[in-house]
């Protein structure tokens, strides 16, 4: 036996029923989710030989999580998930984390692969969703690609169904917001974030992420530095947003720093990052740019 809720709720008898759908979907998910937790450690922990495929996706998952850290990641995520489908053809979320590693690989190694790459990432998650239409994992994953594809439209169909079918999953929830800040709506995003926070208090590192740059396109330089701090593994992500946001808040010698950092530590340019980067509008990856660019080093 053990606690899967202990958390407090720091409010009044006063307010308590203005926010009582806030305290319900709190507990509901929140405990969801740690049973969730708890199954698939069991699982885990457990599984019998004949899951060699599972045993192998676990093995690429761990590599996977950090495959914004670091290109070697998410090639041998990408090297384990196309091991798991040689065991098992039939596995769907096997199919759909090899086009979403595949897509982290070449977002790291660009000069490596020809325009084919993007291509079979779609056949990938399109297979995945002929074997579970309602794999949420597979939306997502098709959400992200056709972002990185410029398809918007299709794009937030696929996040918003991956949400619909799996509403307790922060993790999903951020990328949806990530699409939101894309989309050209921090504010939305933010509000998406700060939802998922509620749901899952065990919110994955990302939303800290998402959360700064929502800020950052808000204007908000101070808390966006607040929130990149926050993100324990730096990422491409965190850490040029935090040079930029260094930069607005007049803080020169941080900007500095941190730059130069995220261009080592990424092994990835100005340059680089900038094409990274999936905004609906052009102005977007020029305001990033010129900011920068403008930081001395």
């Amino acid at each position: 036996d053990h606690t899967v809720w202990s958390n407090n709720f720091d409010t009044t008898m006063d307010e308590i029923f203005d926010i009582q759908d806030e305290l319900v979907e709190t507990i509901v998910s929140t405990i969801v989710g740690r049973v969730e937790a708890d199954a698939l450690q069991e699982l885990t922990s457990n599984r019998p030989e004949n899951l060699a495929a599972y045993d192998v996706v676990l093995q690429g998952l761990e590599y996977h999580r950090r495959s914004m850290t670091a290109g070697e990641n998410a090639r041998k995520a990408h090297e384990l998930f196309n091991k798991a489908i040689e065991i098992d053809p039939n596995y769907a979320r096997a199919h759909a984390w090899s086009a979403c590693s595949l897509a982290n690989t070449a977002g790291w190694y660009p000069q490596d692969f020809d325009d084919s790459w993007f291509e079979n990432c779609i056949a990938s998650v399109n297979r995945a969703l002929e074997i579970d239409s309602n794999d949420p994992e597979a939306h997502r994953i098709m959400g992200a690609i056709k972002l990185s594809g410029g398809d918007f439209e299709v794009a937030t169909y696929h996040h918003e169904r991956a949400v619909e079918l799996c509403p307790s999953d922060a993790y999903i929830r951020s990328r949806y917001a990530s699409l939101l800040i894309y989309l050209g709506q921090p504010q939305r995003a933010l509000e998406e974030i700060h939802r998922a926070m509620r749901i899952d208090p065990f919110c994955p590192d990302v939303l800290f992420e998402d959360e700064g740059m929502s800020y950052y396109w808000l204007g908000e330089f101070t808390n966006a530095i607040d929130s990149l701090r926050k993100v324990k593994v730096p990422t491409r992500n965190s850490l040029f947003y935090l040079a930029c946001a260094f930069s607005k808040a007049e803080k020169a010698e941080k900007a500095t720093e941190t730059l130069k950092q995220a261009i080592t530590s990424m092994d990835m340019t100005v340059e680089r990052f900038i094409n990274s980067q999936e905004y609906k509008e052009q102005e977007n990856r020029e305001e990033l740019s010129k900011t920068l660019q403008a930081i001395s080093l």
